[in-house]
């Protein structure tokens, strides 16, 4: 919760850094929290000692969001999340926060000559490989003086230097992302940078309630009313449904601080997790004042497995290059009736191609489907995939007859490379519009590619009954006890 601005003296510290300044400074030292390295400490273990032991996560723990106000309105909250980083130690944590003295779009970076972000408890050394393979993205480049006065990630850090010092950090600023596509393709750049042993925390601060916040859903009963509020915002959060938790925020206007940073996470989570609430609390109720109040959380995610060492997104010339070699195989195919090699095809020797990828190609005459064919499951280099598949949706779609050499010149050809298919627990683990997912019942086995849903606005239960019908079932057949789910995610792109 802000209460009140940067003290002029951390102004000053700021301004009098000099160009080449390698530490961020600890701004917020002796304000929000205290800068005697003792007396923080102390403080810390107090509270973490009282949150006692963290109860158990879904699977493996891969994520916290927690709150970011002075210490004496949220630390309680954020010591039950932190709490897990003793049993969990990280190999290295990725911090995202909002941004709330900046105004831009996308993610920013800390400066490349930033080295570590100070604490009193001690630095906290930044992965500057990691964020200089962010600082290529799009979408990654926003404004490096927004950590400056940023408190959203300093709160964070002090926790991070009590519970593991000397942690490596990859410190991101959120700025507005706008909608869920968009959100999804930053998620899939930062997913390329993380493996085994890392956690994402994010920073977030909920309802802000109160006419200093411009808010005010309701005027009686209101800690009541809060907690309601914070239950509808639980119940896309906890399932990691990006769309349901937008759609919250698009249908109650809930004042939540970090929705940008959350909404990337969700994104970002590997297919399968679960959340589970640890703890929350209001300033209302710590003041006795709730007239103005801000809502506090932790939440941690737990996955089926740890963050998987993937190979990362397609960049643009590779998408361009995976549609040239995609048309180019169905046209030496239909000219021939050969299936060309990788000369014919013109594939590069970058390891990108020769890595296994599992990949659907699919052919589009105007808005209409004319062919998709693909496999779920990695079994053979990414170029030679994109060639089969392309070729079988050309000619081998048991739904629409052969594609001919004159028509081909009609068709638009789409691209989507998966990540390998996860087990959830039930339907709940098929988010729409993000996930693609796999239907197995009864021996028979339909799939539909995460953009199936999306295109055409259908929400859980119209999926799944029409991918029933896709397998040759009943369309209530999702619902039976023997019905089995599993979901993936796609990089999806096509020709212009």
């Amino acid at each position: 919760m802000v209460r009140g601005t940067l003290t002029v003296w951390a102004v000053v510290a700021l301004l009098a850094l000099p160009a080449a300044a390698r530490v961020r400074p600890a701004v917020h030292a002796g304000t929000w929290y205290p800068a005697d390295p003792g007396v923080l400490r102390e403080r810390i273990e107090g509270l973490l000692e009282r949150a006692g032991p963290p109860p158990e996560v879904p699977g493996a723990f891969v994520a916290l969001v927690g709150p970011h106000a002075g210490l004496r309105y949220s630390g309680r909250v954020a010591a039950h999340g932190y709490r897990l980083f003793r049993e969990h130690p990280a190999r290295r944590v990725v911090l995202i926060g909002p941004s709330h003295y900046a105004s831009f779009e996308g993610v920013a970076l800390p400066a490349p000559d930033v080295e570590a972000y100070a604490t009193p408890l001690g630095g906290l050394p930044l992965d500057r490989d990691a964020l200089g393979r962010l600082r290529s993205a799009p979408g990654f480049d926003g404004p490096a003086a927004a950590h400056g006065p940023e408190h959203s990630l300093e709160m964070h850090a002090i926790f991070l230097a009590a519970v593991q010092p000397g942690v490596r950090l990859v410190p991101l600023v959120v700025g507005r992302l706008g909608a869920d596509e968009r959100v999804r393709a930053l998620a899939r750049t930062l997913r390329s940078i993380l493996g085994p042993g890392d956690r994402v925390v994010v920073s977030c601060d909920f309802t802000h309630y109160g006419p200093r916040y411009g808010y005010v859903p309701f005027r009686a009963r209101v800690p009541e009313r809060l907690a309601r509020l914070l239950e509808r915002a639980m119940e896309p959060l906890l399932r990691a449904d990006l769309p349901g938790f937008t759609r919250h925020l698009r249908e109650t206007g809930d004042t939540i601080c970090g929705r940008e940073p959350v909404r990337l996470l969700l994104a970002l989570l590997p297919p399968g997790s679960r959340g589970v609430r640890l703890a929350w609390d209001t300033s209302g109720r710590i003041t006795g004042d709730y007239r103005n109040s801000v809502t506090y959380v932790a939440l941690a995610y737990g996955a089926p497995g740890p963050w998987a060492a993937r190979a990362g997104p397609l960049g643009p010339a590779e998408q361009r290059q995976a549609l040239r070699m995609a048309r180019r195989a169905i046209e030496v195919y239909l000219e021939t009736g050969r299936v060309p090699d990788a000369r014919a095809l013109g594939v590069p020797d970058a390891p990108v191609w020769h890595r296994s990828r599992a990949v659907f190609v699919t052919l589009k005459r105007g808005r209409r489907l004319r062919g998709c064919i693909g496999h779920v499951l990695p079994v053979r280099p990414l170029w030679q995939d994109i060639r089969d598949s392309a070729i079988a949706a050309a000619v081998r779609d048991p739904r629409f007859p052969p594609v001919s050499r004159e028509e081909l010149d009609a068709l638009r050809i789409e691209v989507s490379v998966l990540t390998r298919p996860v087990p959830v627990d039930g339907p709940e683990g098929f988010v729409p519009g993000r996930h693609g997912v796999i239907l197995e019942v009864g021996g028979r086995r339909a799939v539909f590619l995460p953009q199936v849903a999306a295109e055409r606005g259908w929400d859980r239960e119209t999926t799944l009954s029409h991918l029933a019908r896709k397998a040759g079932l009943p369309p209530d057949a999702w619902r039976r006890p023997d019905a089995r789910f599993r979901v993936f995610e796609a990089q999806v792109f096509g020709e212009t």
